[in-house]
This record gives structure tokens, sequence and C-alpha cells, in this order.
């Protein structure tokens, strides 16, 4: 196995390495860090099936079924495909659901400590996902501004800001779906579970106000520091390849789907499936 440094302002690439035959301790262990490092890594030129790809995202956490039960993948609940190519994605909504910046299960008390998309069809023109370096853009920030927001929790639901700030609104939860995540609040500094490290955390996409906080202060907060973070300085943009694993942390990160045409023709479909998982990985423990 080789991992180096992408293409780009962060990230890592990694070759040689077969998940579908299975991924022992140790390699596991080194990928953990590769991907705490650089906040991205990509797995190139991967050949496997549903579940050697699930036990493989088990390796990294427990996987989390999406809140909208319909979006789940057949034989594999655990797993999202996300892409243009299902029926669901014949509505632009849908297909375009993730067309915003956010972190996934922000909207949850207990939120994705890490997703990975594994591509299967690829179009050539598009589909790209775009990632923040949300430590980065901490660190950055001037110490008036780490001061006055030290201490402070965003309050998180689902849906609630997508459509704001010229981003895409997203699909709307039903009633029993809408119980399962009611309001949260998270750190709006947060530390990674494993390494400790701070980084600004979900400031954009779900955040709804700063508690304690006015409305409109709050707003206006949220608005500040996703403006800060959105600096092309501190996005990465990956172009897939069929066969890529690419993940990134979503402790440390923001993220955002390019958004896509419904296909027509072959170059035009995009498949990946999805694995979002929470909790420490299993050779933390």
């Amino acid at each position: 196995m080789e991992i180096k440094p992408i293409d780009g302002p962060f990230g890592c690439v990694v070759h040689g390495l077969d998940v579908g035959a299975g991924v022992d301790a140790e390699t596991c262990r080194e990928l953990h860090q590769a991907l705490y490092d650089n906040r991205v890594l990509v797995i190139k030129d991967q050949v496997c099936d549903e579940a050697p790809y699930l036990a493989f995202g088990r390796q990294w956490g427990a996987p989390i079924p999406h809140v909208i039960d319909t979006s789940r993948m057949a034989g594999f609940p655990e797993m999202m495909e996300v892409g243009n190519t299902s029926p669901r994605a014949k509505d632009e909504l849908k297909r375009n659901s993730a067309a915003f910046w956010h972190t996934d299960q922000s909207y949850d008390a207990d939120p994705a400590t890490s997703t990975m998309l594994y591509a299967r069809k690829i179009p050539d023109v598009g589909g790209e996902t775009r990632v923040i370096d949300m430590k980065a853009a901490y660190d950055d920030l001037d110490a008036g501004t780490k001061q006055r927001i030290e201490g402070m929790n965003a309050m998180h639901l689902y849906g609630a800001t997508a459509g704001r700030d010229g981003e895409a609104p997203t699909a709307q939860l039903n009633e029993n779906q809408a119980a399962e995540v009611p309001a949260t609040p998270h750190a709006l500094v947060r530390a990674h579970t494993v390494t400790g490290e701070r980084a600004l955390y979900g400031v954009a996409g779900t955040a709804i106000g700063i508690e304690g906080m006015g409305k409109e202060d709050g707003e206006a907060l949220i608005a500040e520091l996703k403006a800060h973070c959105v600096q092309d300085k501190y996005i990465y943009e990956h172009k897939y390849e069929i066969g890529d694993i690419a993940m990134w942390d979503t402790q440390m990160t923001l993220h955002s789907a390019k958004p896509i045409d419904a296909p027509s023709g072959p170059g035009t479909e995009r498949l990946l499936w999805r694995i979002s998982v929470r909790g420490k990985p299993a050779v933390y423990q």
C-alpha cells in the first residue's frame, strides 16, 4: 500500500489496497491516521460488492441508516445509492439533495464521524464532491473571533437552512422521519473524538441559530463563519474515477455535491454507494 498527498490543498490518495479482500487492523489504523491527518482519503482502483464494502465501512464506525428510509439501499439499509440512476433521481430535488454545504448527520444528536462514497458509474462531465477543511478555517480565525465563539452551541435541524445563501433546497422529511431528529445542539468549535483537534463544526446546512443569542444575531454569526469557510483556499474538489472510494472526516469538514442533470445516455450516469458512520473506530476502542 502506498499513501501520497493528493493534487490539491489537502487530502491523500491510496494505491495498492484491495478493500474487497479485507483490511487488517494494522492497515486500517494506518488509513485512519492518514484520514485524520489529511481530512480526505481517496482509495483508488477498487472492485468489490456491497457486503465487503459495508464490512470495510464498519471498520470506521457504526454505519448509519439514513433518516429518509426510502433512500436506503435494498438489502443493505445502512447504505445509500447516490446519483442520478434510480427512479427517485428523476426528481431534481432528490437527485441533488446533497448539493449544498453541510456535514452528514449534523442534525442528529450523535452525528457522523466519517463518510465514504464508492464510485460505480461516473459521468464524463460533473459529479464532483467539494470538501472544506474546517480545521484550517478555524486555525485561520483571528484571536478575537476564536474567543467570541468559544463555548457557543449552534442548534441544528434537518432541512432548515438549505435554500439560504443561494444553496439548493433539500428533500423534506415526513412527520415520522422528522420526529426521529428533533433540533439538537452542537458546539461551534468541536473537538475531534479521536485526535482531540479542534475545528469549526456544521456552520452550513443545518445550523438554525445560536443558543442564548437572538435569531438575527445568531443567523448573522453563522453566515459570517460560513463565508469565511467557503473561501477557495480551504476547498478540495474531487473528480471521481470508477473504482474510487473517497472518504472525508466529517468532524473536520463540510462538503457539497455539484448538481447533476438526469442521465441522457452513455457518459451521463452517476452512481455512488454511500456509507456514513458514527462513533470511534474499532482500532481505537
